[in-house]
């Protein structure tokens, strides 16, 4: 995903976006299956996922230095910023607070 796309989805009128950017060394099973239930329980919500090393652009736009950082966007605005997030009450909480 190119930056230019990234940003129109981000400034999404009235929508949420949350950006998942993970590290292939750091992700875990337990990341991604709270992140595949919030998909199915927050339908309203865009959720996109980054490879750090990969998408090096993308976390550089987006300020992010550490793995498993999960962001929270909401009228073009960064709402929450969350680094090493593996508690689904936590992560549906960030989320539920700006809906």
């Amino acid at each position: 995903k190119e930056i230019k796309d990234l940003k129109k989805e981000i400034q999404l009128d009235g929508k949420t976006v949350v950006i998942h950017l993970w590290n292939k060394t750091c992700v875990t099973v337990l990341d991604i299956k709270i992140l595949d239930q919030a998909k199915k329980d927050f339908k309203d919500v865009i959720f996109l996922s980054f490879e750090q090393t990969k998408d090096k652009k993308i976390a550089q736009f987006l300020s992010i230095d550490y793995w498993t950082t999960i962001v929270v966007y909401r009228d073009n605005k960064e709402i929450s910023r969350t680094i090493g997030q593996t508690d689904k009450d936590e992560l549906y909480s960030q989320i539920r607070s700006i809906q």
